[in-house]
């Protein structure tokens, strides 16, 4: 360790007396990676950080690593007195401006659900398709297609992440509605009449469930940031934009501002802030902040396995412009387990504030009864809203009292649940340089 370092020490030295742009280091490690043709940017008392071939940022603690050399330049190799003896295949001089060796970071994984500051991306929407209830697990299994580019300016970062799902695209008839035409008024009533009567009453030709517009969505992250690095830590700003093709959705964008600090690197503290900036939904949304807490530490870096656990805290300042609810949004912890290439992550978001989510522009308002309540943490359970079975339910339940206060109590304890606050998600998957 001692004469690595005395030789990065070296480097150092060469590089400020000019030769650094000539001479380049390779760094092996104790588990046996090696870096070629790197750049030392930055060096604390704990890790050494660089920059390699394909302007990818890395960092490795020093004591995992075995050994730092300097690189000479590539020369063609002098001819041979006997031209008759073989020199070998001669390599090319790289040019100084020669585009990179590899342009894209591809991370691709399957999971079984997603989430955004506290809001639920896939299964709760399956839910509601399939009728069930609200749970803390889903199978609403995604494919995720996250892309950087690389060799970008110092700083730069552009980056688009897809989630395409795997399961339940088509449209359903979930919402057991007996219709004449999609989209037209409810006759599951003729149902009910038919069965007490004990005859046919409607043509069920004519009325029968319909198809709506209830497939699983796609999504499209698209992220613009720079980063400026300084001795109070960096800080970063950027734009982030989110499209779904969900009918009638509009873009969503953020302005995000964010700093890491320069102290406590081994949690690697950052505070960033997604403001609101596009109008979509006639503007619900518009104007909206959400705080955001990172903490993360990467245990066995520059090694062939490694496991990082982080932490991410959210607080929403308004959650809608009508609500206009305060609190935090989500507390999500990840543990993430990576094995050369591929890597597995256990995830759970919890809704500490269930009362942000409590409202008709989250929950659709799907029962006999709207939801006036926006601060019981209730919603109606998907599974009781629909189909002539829960109608003769509620209709039995109607019965039982001539008031309507007492008639929409009783309706309301069989249709609603608690707002689910804890979700459980995986990701497996791989990254690899393109």
């Amino acid at each position: 360790m001692r004469r690595s370092i005395g030789t990065l020490t070296f480097i150092l030295f060469v590089s400020t007396s000019g030769l650094g742009e000539l001479l380049g280091v390779t760094i092996r490690t104790a588990s046996g990676r090696v870096f070629e043709k790197v750049t030392i940017q930055k060096e604390t008392e704990t890790e050494i950080e660089f920059v390699s071939a394909d302007g990818v940022i890395i960092r490795v603690r020093k004591d995992k690593i075995k050994q730092i050399t300097e690189d000479r330049p590539d020369t063609t190799p002098e001819l041979t007195t006997d031209e008759s003896v073989p020199t070998g295949a001669v390599k090319p001089q790289v040019p100084a401006d020669a585009l990179p060796e590899h342009s894209i970071l591809l991370s691709q994984s399957v999971s079984n659900d997603g989430a955004f500051q506290g809001s639920d991306l896939f299964g709760e929407r399956q839910a509601r398709r399939n009728g069930t209830s609200y749970k803390d697990f889903y199978q609403a299994y995604f494919l995720t297609t996250n892309v950087e580019l690389l060799g970008l300016p110092k700083g730069f970062k552009l980056g688009l992440t897809m989630m395409n799902p795997m399961v339940d695209r088509s449209n359903t008839d979930s919402d057991l509605r007996m219709q004449s035409t999609p989209g037209g008024p409810d006759q599951t009533s003729l149902v009910d009449k038919s069965l007490a009567a004990g005859q046919l009453l409607y043509d069920p030709n004519q009325v029968k469930t319909r198809k709506e517009q209830n497939g699983l969505y796609d999504y499209l992250f698209t992220r613009a940031m720079y980063d400026h690095e300084t001795r109070l830590g960096t800080f970063t700003a950027g734009f982030l934009f989110i499209n779904q093709n969900q009918p009638g959705y509009a873009m969503r964008g953020y302005w995000v501002i964010g700093w890491k600090a320069p102290f406590w690197e081994w949690l690697s503290p950052t505070i960033s802030i997604n403001n609101k900036m596009l109008n979509d939904f006639g503007g619900v949304f518009q104007g909206t902040h959400n705080y955001r807490l990172s903490l993360s530490h990467e245990f066995f870096k520059g090694e062939t396995f490694r496991i990082t656990p982080s932490l991410v805290v959210g607080y929403a300042e308004v959650n809608d412009n009508i609500d206009r609810k305060k609190g935090i949004s989500d507390i999500s912890p990840r543990l993430q387990f990576d094995y050369g290439k591929f890597f597995f992550a256990a995830n759970m978001m919890y809704r500490a504030t269930p009362a942000l989510v409590d409202n008709g522009t989250y929950t659709p308002n799907i029962g006999v009864y709207a939801d006036n309540n926006p601060n019981d943490g209730m919603t109606v359970d998907p599974a009781k809203a629909f189909g002539y079975k829960n109608e003769l339910i509620v209709n039995y339940l109607s019965s039982l009292s001539t008031s309507p206060a007492v008639q929409r109590s009783l309706v309301e304890h069989y249709q609603q649940q608690h707002i689910v606050h804890m979700i459980f998600f995986y990701n497996i998957g791989y990254t690899i340089r393109i």
